[in-house]
């Protein structure tokens, strides 16, 4: 299972090609070097379309879906049709944190947990300066119980499906 909360971008297993260029935007990359990333992130996609893959459950402040990606609203419109697909799959979960909530404890920062299927846990945790992989037991357990309080703001399944319609068709 991967359990993924996402403040700023769409999570990477979500991307559309022209989206995942565009987060790489005014980064000091050669334009090979993005075409090797996107590639990447685009090929790591698979796991979700795979027989048994895992569960991924995915959480988006709001303001993801609202800020234009390289300025470009069809791209967006693209992608948050890309999300209600994904949001069909039948082991992707996708919830969204509205934009009136206040103040809550995803506002420090994205990051996964994964669970492997030995049961140990995995968090991956992103900031400006580095990305971590943290393993140790007591930071996980912070982790999982931020996510429960992240989770338990965001709105249901059905709603959020609703809520990627509204905005779509508001990006076109």
């Amino acid at each position: 299972m991967l359990r993924t909360f996402e403040l700023a971008w769409v999570p990477g297993l979500l991307q559309t090609e022209a989206y995942a260029r565009a987060t790489f935007l005014g980064q000091p990359l050669t334009a090979d070097e993005v075409t090797d990333l996107v590639a990447a992130r685009l090929d790591r996609q698979g796991v979700l379309h795979r027989p048994r893959g895992p569960l991924f459950v995915a959480v988006l402040d709001e303001q993801v879906l609202r800020r234009a990606a390289a300025g470009d609203r069809a791209l967006m419109a693209a992608q948050v049709t890309h999300l209600l697909v994904c949001a069909e799959l039948p082991n992707v979960q996708l919830h969204v944190l509205p934009v009136d909530t206040p103040t809550y404890p995803g506002l420090d920062g994205p990051f996964v947990i994964a669970e492997l299927r030995d049961g140990n846990r995995v968090a991956h945790v992103d900031s400006q300066a580095r990305a971590q992989i943290i393993e140790q037991p007591s930071e996980i357990a912070t982790l999982e119980r931020r996510w429960e309080r992240i989770r338990g703001e965001a709105l249901p399944r059905a709603r959020t499906l609703e809520l990627l319609r509204e905005v779509a068709a508001a990006w076109t």
